[in-house]
């Protein structure tokens, strides 16, 4: 699926009236006729009480289109317009054309469906005190919230929120997807939204979403090294969990060999756990993490197509010497998560040395901390510094979080709308880092793997949120939907 900024929303309308498929009067009727189309088919509009609130501008005229659909098919509208009657052409000739609708400039919020189209995609300024008052006033309503392409208040293209902005509970939107949709902390606001098609095909795209992977049927003549050899770096005393999950998940993902080099210390959980799994214990130093010391880096990596470094490693000076030597020497894609995250904070430039493909799974804190920032600034400039990070160190980057971002080295991001607010608990992230490990030793390319297991992994976190709630749903819960 593609998403769309501003300016290009704005190109696929014109190139669609140029093309003489129909006028912009024309266009802003099919909008208004989609999204009434969709709220009828969502909601029990006849003989309800609906309000659409309406703005003076081409969202305003959206919202009228929708009101006289409405009214015409059985419901009792009205259609306010706090801030005046549309005042551009085509909005005001459909204001105009209304019939069977009461007319008030007037808001009394007691309906039973709410319909905001007050702003559209161009809003760049936060609304004023009285708007600021009627946004307000639409949030405090009982009755069901609709916004009209994006909900008033939300940038479209940053995701921020200008003040305030109708939360609402269905948004209807119209040619594709716009940023705000996926970021902070715009899309906290929008409910479920749908893309209506008013025949005004993208002309391009600024991002793309992530699909479900197609896996091709399993030959019959097959054995455990067909699908694969991978090998990870994880756990450590007290963090054996991570390593387990980590584990569980890549076997799941249908990967044939997993190597687990792991400290002697969390062997006995570890196999008793994951005996499907492969066991190098080694010594560990003096804070119960793996040691390079004591690893023999090139025997672990020999044989196999992918590796894992990083779930519940430890932080200190043995793990950045891991990690460095791993990114040194290793010619095979290489995961690095968590501990091995932090442990490149003060050596990143050895991400672009490395001979083989390196997939970075950092959530916001990890993100923040190797790049001398904050979590806010990372969160409100997602896109940004996920797509320069990658480009500038050659890597792929996983910018875990709501609507994952995963960004290439060549600049192309993607965004995974899989997934639910009950994934945000520890573990989800090694359960991931698990996923992308056996997708790549199964053949993937590292950024078929990463966008994957993404998306499986957020459709594993649905399911598991529809058996279990978001509230009560564990990682393991994810691992058993794979």
């Amino acid at each position: 699926m593609k998403i769309l900024t501003t300016d290009l929303i704005r190109e696929s309308e014109e190139s669609a009236v140029k093309s003489g498929a129909f006028s912009f009067r024309e266009l802003m009727y099919r909008a208004g006729k989609a999204a009434a189309e969709i709220i009828m088919q969502k909601y029990d509009c006849r003989g309800k009480n609906i309000t659409v609130v309406c703005g003076r501008g081409n969202n305003g005229g959206d919202g009228c289109v929708i009101a006289g659909i409405l009214a015409e098919n059985g419901a009792k509208v009205t259609v306010c317009t706090p801030f005046g009657a549309p005042v551009t052409e085509n909005a005001a000739y459909y204001y105009n054309e209304l019939k069977y609708v009461t007319k008030t400039d007037i808001f009394t919020p007691k309906p039973d469906i709410i319909i905001d189209a007050i702003f559209g995609i161009g809003l760049n300024r936060a609304p004023d005190e009285k708007t600021a008052e009627v946004i307000n006033a639409i949030n405090d309503t009982d009755a069901a919230r609709i916004s009209v392409d994006i909900p008033s208040g939300v940038q479209a293209d940053s995701g921020k929120v200008l003040g305030t902005a109708v939360n609402a509970d269905l948004t209807i939107t119209f040619i594709a997807l716009k940023p705000c949709f996926v970021l902070p902390y715009g899309s906290d606001y929008c409910g479920e939204v749908v893309v209506a098609d008013i025949g005004a095909p993208p002309v391009n795209y600024s991002f793309l979403t992530t699909e479900k992977p197609v896996f091709k049927k399993r030959r019959h003549n097959s054995h455990k090294g067909t699908f694969g050899t991978a090998v990870m770096f994880c756990g450590s005393y007290g963090m054996a969990g991570a390593a387990i999950l980590a584990a569980k998940a890549a076997l799941r993902s249908g990967m044939g060999i997993l190597k687990a080099v792991l400290c002697e210390n969390i062997y006995l959980p570890f196999t008793v756990s994951v005996p499907e799994a492969v066991c190098l214990p080694v010594k560990p130093n003096e804070n119960g993490t793996l040691c390079l010391d004591n690893i023999d880096l090139p025997s672990a990596l020999k044989g196999c197509s992918a590796a894992l470094i990083g779930c519940g490693l430890g932080n200190n000076g043995d793990t950045a010497k891991i990690v460095r030597k791993l990114c040194e020497i290793s010619e095979i894609p290489l995961i690095i998560d968590a501990d091995g995250i932090n442990a490149l904070r003060y050596s990143i430039d050895i991400i672009k040395k490395s001979k083989a493909p390196i997939i970075l799974t950092p959530h916001p804190g990890e993100m923040a901390r190797l790049c001398s920032l904050n979590v806010s600034e990372v969160e409100e400039n997602r896109v940004e510094i996920a797509r320069d990070f990658a480009v500038k160190h050659g890597c792929i980057v996983v910018l875990k979080g709501a609507d994952t971002i995963i960004a290439e080295p060549t600049g192309e991001l993607y965004f995974n709308l899989t997934g639910n607010p009950g994934m945000s608990t520890g573990g989800s992230g090694d359960t991931l880092a698990g996923i992308i490990l056996s997708l790549l030793a199964q053949g993937f390319s590292a950024g078929e793997a990463a966008r994957a297991a993404v998306y499986l992994h957020g459709e594993a976190g649905d399911k598991a949120a529809a058996k279990h709630g978001e509230r009560a749903m564990l990682p393991s819960d994810l691992i058993e939907e794979l």
